[in-house]
């Protein structure tokens, strides 16, 4: 559903989505926290218009001008673009994190989304005391 660059360890991102009810509105301002870069088309419109706008404020551009890629300053941080259609996401990826009902399970991926997909291992069930006691292997 969502894509994060930035601070998606367990330690971090797992954490936080430990401690949220799981719905869909939580999970998606956890992931908020952490710059989401890429997201489910389901999802993705909500995302970004709340991203442009922030964007035009801060960059002091048109909407047009945001979705150009147009951006004030010489440091571009990764809040600074929109976020793009996970079907076409292509970069490195540590973790993937799946919530099943209330149950959060993650497993770390070595590589270049998706095709990092084709040497995962299974997921495992992420818990507070696995988050705090283990680093992730």
């Amino acid at each position: 559903m969502l894509a994060t660059h930035w601070d998606g360890y367990p330690t971090s991102l797992g954490l936080d989505l430990l401690r949220c009810d799981k719905s869909m509105k939580a999970v998606t301002e956890v992931a908020k926290a952490h710059t989401i870069d890429a997201a489910d088309p389901q999802v993705i419109e909500t995302l970004n218009r709340e991203r442009v706008s922030h964007l035009t404020e801060k960059h002091q551009l048109s909407v047009d001008e945001i979705k150009a890629g147009k951006r004030r300053g010489k440091v571009i941080c990764a809040d600074d673009f929109v976020i793009a259609d996970l079907r076409t996401y292509r970069d490195l990826v540590e973790f993937e994190y799946d919530i099943r009902n209330k149950t959060v399970f993650f497993r770390p991926l070595d590589g270049w989304w998706p095709e990092s997909l084709r040497k995962a291992a299974g997921f495992k069930h992420l818990t507070s005391k696995e988050v705090a006691c283990k680093p992730a292997k």
